[in-house]
């Protein structure tokens, strides 16, 4: 039963990752095209009964994930299953601060961070998100894509096999060159960015580490 609810949860939550990531991407293009492909499918999945069940999905499969983690037998893994594991620790550690960070601020204060928020977060403190991002994307990218061929397999057995390995090595290196490249675009290798410190985000965020951090920073 956990590993049914581990897949259809984890399915799920999937497709909002992969249009999430998709639209990451197109950062190396610029806001004329991020920005207004965001507000479409923010429509979709931040509508009020879809976002409840990707949430609801969410927390699903992490409650599941941990628990077989608790209950069952130790086993050996492969390398591929121990990475499809390490991805997924790092996601856990992480993705309760970007959910509060990304949709807080849209939530309780009705600011979007956008392309601009983004690329104020990166000029603000590059040491930190560049590294963040990159492997925030490629943790995601290699969990969500390996863990949906073995949850189809989980649900039809015999009807599909997990993906090849030669194949998600493709799909993951294919998603490490465009997500450098989307953040090469949100730090203004390609183009130029304008005043990103004047964005709605960029002042929420400024004024939230002053007052509720006490820190006071210069972007």
């Amino acid at each position: 039963m956990l590993k049914k609810l581990q897949a259809v949860s984890g399915l799920i939550f999937a497709t909002f990752l992969l249009l999430h990531l998709a639209n990451t991407w197109l950062a190396a293009l610029g806001p004329a095209v991020y920005d207004p492909l965001q507000r479409v499918l923010r429509g979709i999945y931040q509508f009020a009964p879809i976002e409840a069940v990707i949430l609801a999905a969410l927390a699903t499969h992490l409650a599941t994930g941990i628990s077989r983690l608790l209950i069952e037998p130790k086993r050996h893994l492969n390398r591929r299953a121990r990475w499809h594991r390490y991805a997924g620790f790092f996601l856990l550690l992480v993705i309760a601060g970007h959910i509060t960070a990304v949709r807080g601020a849209s939530w309780f204060y009705g600011v979007y961070p956008e392309f601009a928020g983004l690329a104020f977060s990166i000029s603000a403190v590059p040491g930190y998100f560049y590294p963040y991002y990159y492997l925030l994307a490629l943790a995601g990218l290699y969990h969500g894509v390996n863990g949906s061929g073995i949850a189809i397999s989980r649900l039809k057995p015999g009807s599909v096999r997990p993906l090849p390995a030669r194949w998600l090595l493709r799909i993951t290196l294919t998603g490490a060159v465009f997500s450098a490249t989307a953040l090469l675009g949100l730090g203004g290798w390609f183009f130029p960015l304008g005043n990103v410190d004047d964005s709605e985000f960029a002042g929420l965020a400024i004024d939230i580490a002053q007052e509720v951090f006490g820190v006071t920073f210069s972007p």
